[in-house]
């Protein structure tokens, strides 16, 4: 399977955790390097890609309250909307990787719908150490082959920076997607407008699933590809 992994070349960093993250896949991805959209280069895709935010979401919040983070994460997002294109012009099933992923094991052809996580147990294992596991919630069951990623309930923002039923986003550091679901999501962005990564593909808009044992973890620490600062 084709797959993507985002960096930046200006960024060191980038570059460092991006080949080490290339050479976890030799032999096991069809692996190669994408240059990624940051702050400086943002506006050479704008017209491109002309969409807004939601309009009740943190990115919203952003737009009016920190200028820079809005466009860095708008950045972020931006590389996923550029491989969500590629994914329909390939016409074949891809996976978006993020710089600061690594491959521990090949990829066997699986069937899924529309987007499938590839390092469910790390990424759900960070989002306990970095706190945002609470008490009383129960932990989803990592099984073996693939599963559905059981998310009930809608994302409602807050207002405050931070959404209700948070603790259940994996991620998007490292998912494939199919052409449906590839559609799927360009077709909600263009009807409700744009939002985090994460937050954007876990809010009902395709059906998320995800295999055990992982395919990707993490090895290097978390980077901010569109700023080089560690998050």
């Amino acid at each position: 399977m084709k797959s993507f992994i985002i960096h930046v070349t200006s960024n060191k960093k980038s570059v460092e955790y991006a080949n080490i993250c290339l050479q976890s896949c030799q032999g096991k991805f069809d692996a190669q390097l994408f240059e990624g959209v940051t702050p400086e280069t943002l506006h050479t895709y704008e017209a491109q890609y002309p969409f807004t935010h939601m309009v009740d979401s943190r990115a919203k919040d952003f737009s009016e309250q920190n200028k820079l983070l809005y466009k860095i994460k708008k950045s972020c997002f931006m590389n996923h909307v550029r491989l969500w294109n590629k994914c329909i012009e390939l016409n074949e099933t891809i996976a978006v990787i993020e710089q600061d992923s690594f491959c521990v094991r090949s990829w066997q052809p699986v069937s899924f719908d529309d987007v499938l996580i590839m390092n469910f147990e790390s990424a759900w294992n960070q989002r306990i150490f970095k706190g945002f596991w609470k008490e009383g919630h129960k932990k989803p069951l990592i099984k073996e082959g693939i599963f559905d990623y059981e998310n009930n309930k809608m994302m409602h923002y807050h207002r405050k920076n931070y959404y209700h039923d948070s603790y259940r986003i994996p991620g998007t550091a490292a998912y494939a997607v199919t052409v449906q679901g590839a559609t799927k999501l360009l077709a909600s962005l263009k009807k409700n407008g744009w939002e985090q990564s994460d937050y954007f593909v876990n809010n009902k808009n395709v059906r998320l699933q995800a295999f055990g044992p992982e395919f990707f973890t993490f090895k290097m620490p978390n980077l901010n590809m569109s700023h080089g600062k560690h998050l």
